[in-house]
């Protein structure tokens, strides 16, 4: 399991008129960590594509538990649980020690040539997920 913490802050488009953050920008929170996690260990979207492949979000769950709101700064623990059948990612974002929400992130790999559904990471995956652990 490989496991990064990036940091954020609410911003006054992610609030709603209560400036409490809508349900649905959490969605962003966690892509935003994602793209971040991905490009860190050196397989971004961009090298994905380019290697032929493509990772569509495929099952989300979220577990809200505290709101966050406009101008609070707050954490998002990733980690990487799976990248065997799709990667799968769990999510834990913090304002301090409180927790906010807890989530998971599953994404199936495409081979994008032929629009199928690959079963097994692509290669130069499978050797950075290697390198890493």
């Amino acid at each position: 399991m490989i496991k990064k913490v990036y940091k954020n802050r609410v911003e006054f488009y992610d609030v709603d008129s209560l400036n409490v953050v809508w349900h649905g920008n959490y969605v962003k929170f966690l892509e935003v960590a994602r793209c971040n996690f991905l490009k860190d260990i050196g397989y971004d979207y961009i090298k994905m594509k380019n290697d032929g492949f493509a990772y569509p979000i495929v099952k989300m769950d979220f577990k809200f538990i505290n709101p966050l709101f406009f101008g609070d700064e707050f954490k998002v623990e990733i980690a990487l649980l799976e990248v065997e059948s799709f990667l799968k990612f769990s999510y834990l974002i913090k304002k301090d020690t409180l927790k906010i929400c807890k989530a998971t992130t599953s994404q199936a790999c495409i081979d994008i040539k032929n629009m199928q559904t690959c079963y097994a990471p692509p290669q130069t995956l499978k050797e950075i997920i290697k390198g890493i652990s």
